[in-house]
This record gives C-alpha cells, structure tokens and sequence, in this order.
C-alpha cells in the first residue's frame, strides 16, 4: 500500500484530568508512522490544564472541549461522530497509553487486505513492567470477560493473528462503513463493557474482530476511575451482565446464571473476607440496578 492510496485514519483519545499522561499518548501518535492521522482529543471537563497543554503543545490535534463530564462512551462518541465521514478508519484509545510508532499503519494494512475484518485490535502491554502482556484479545469464561496473556511474560503463542470475541478499546482500530451504519458506543454504559459491546454488533454484523499481535501498544493501569474501586466494580458488572443478556454470549442463559450465581457472588465473599464492604456493595448495586434496568451515572443514582 503506497503513501499515496492510505486512507485517513482518526484517532479519538478520551481525556480526564490525566494531563501529563495524555501529553505521552499524544507524543507517541506524534511519532506514528502512518502519514495522515487526524487526531481528536475528547475532553470530559478537565480542571488540570490538559486542555491548555493540548492547544499549546499539539496544534495539529482537534480538541473537543466539553463542558462538562460526559463519560467514557459518550466522549468517545462525539469523537468519532466527529471524524467518520471524513476518514476510513478511526483508532480509539484512551490518555494513558504509549503505542508503537509502526502499529496504526500495521492495523490498516491487515484491514485494508482483510475487509471483512471490522475490529483489530493490538497487542497490549503493561506500561510498567513492559514486558508483561496485558491483553492479546479477549473472550468470556463462565459469563466473565478475561483478557488472554494477562500478567503473562511475551511467548510465541501469542505471536498469532486469531479472531476473538472482543478486542479492549484502550487501543482497536474500527471500519468506519461499519460504524456510519451501526452507530458508536453505548453511551448509556458510561464505563466499561462499552467496547466488548461494539465488538459484539459488529460480529453480529458479519465482521471478524481480529487480535493483530505485530501492532503494539503499552498501557498504564490505576488511573482514572480505576483509582475508586467500588465504583469501578459497579459498572463493571452491571454493563457485563448487560452484554451477556444483550448478545446471548456462550451458552446462553447458562453464562449469565453463572456469572450471577458463582462468579459475583464469590468476588462478594471475597471482597467481605478481606473488609472491604465497599467493593462487594459495588458488585451488589450494579446486579440490582441491571435487573432494575437502571443505566447511566452512577453518581446520579446514588448521590452522596
């Protein structure tokens, strides 16, 4: 694929209060190799200077500067709303990765031979220790979604292009004829299981979601909403248990009767065994509030 028949590629970086990791990303894009990167930065009302370090630092990068918090799906969202009529494919990712100078012109190539492939995704790392792998795709085992290779050092059986059944959006490459036809995330989610979810349509829509192992990127955990834990869990299995029950994953509805009945009960117990009450409510309000049919903020429906 010569420079001169490239599609344009978006890129959508979510962004909160996460200046000077954000600032990282945006070098490693700055150093990418592909030759027409039209990035957006989406903006959930930082108060930390990310917007200023943004318009000073990178002029080449659009900001979308929203006025308030909008969460993850939502501000991913209007970025790509914003980008996909003007570009073939859009990479999204998140304010606290690093990706590999080679990796989107080698995500593009596998799309641009393989079309039906709707999602690839990369390689991801642990930013720190680098060498341990974070995620080489992703699948469900008893109703649970579970990143193969995690904490796993880097072995050739991960060396392999495979279909999986979601690929993590902290770094995967979407067909933007398919997102113009099917939408973009689920914004009602808010947190998490936004990006197995657009995997699932898109399967459901007769493309492949391919784990590409050659595109590397290395992410940093423990930031953002992963600092409150209780919360974290909240949506996290809330939005999971809306993902099992929306796309019949497995053997349905055996894998939802066992994440309810043996894996959230026994991440309860063990939470409880170890005095932490905050995290198993966490887990408790989110299987009510999805039986409930309850979505959005969590902050809303429990306010302090």
């Amino acid at each position: 694929m010569s420079r001169a028949t490239k599609p344009p590629v978006g890129v959508v970086v979510v962004n909160w209060n996460l200046r000077d990791s954000l600032r990282e990303t945006l070098l490693s894009l700055r150093a990418s190799d592909y030759p027409d990167l039209r990035i957006v930065v989406s903006d959930n009302a930082s108060t930390d200077g990310s917007q200023e370090m943004v318009r000073q630092e990178f002029p080449e990068v659009r900001l979308l500067a929203h006025p308030q918090g909008l969460g993850y799906a939502k501000a991913a969202s209007l970025g790509m709303a914003t980008l996909v009529d003007e570009t073939g494919y859009i990479f999204s990712t998140t304010n606290d990765v690093v990706i590999a100078p080679d990796a989107i012109r080698l995500l593009v190539e596998y799309a641009e031979s393989h079309p039906d492939a709707g999602v690839i995704g990369c390689k991801i790392f642990f930013h720190q220790p680098a060498d341990r792998l974070w995620s080489a795709g992703g699948f469900f085992f008893l109703g649970h979604p579970w990143h193969y290779g995690w904490m796993q050092k880097d072995a050739p059986r991960y060396n392999r292009i495979r279909e999986c059944a979601f690929m993590t959006g902290c770094g995967f490459l979407l067909r933007c004829e398919a997102l113009r036809r099917m939408g973009f995330f689920e914004e009602k989610l808010v947190f998490y299981s936004e990006d197995a979810d657009l995997c699932l349509r898109f399967r459901a829509a007769g493309y492949r979601v391919v784990y590409l192992p050659q595109a590397k990127m290395w992410h940093k955990t423990s930031t953002t909403l992963a600092k409150n834990r209780p919360v974290q869990l909240y949506y996290s299995t809330r939005n999971n248990l809306y993902v099992l029950r929306q796309h019949r994953i497995g053997l349905y509805p055996w894998t939802l009767w066992s994440y309810l009945s043996l894996v959230c009960p026994a991440k309860m117990m063990l939470f409880l065994c170890m005095g932490r009450w905050r995290n198993a409510q966490g887990i408790w309000r989110g299987i009510q509030d999805w039986r409930r049919g309850r979505f959005g903020w969590y902050e809303k429906l429990y306010p302090r």
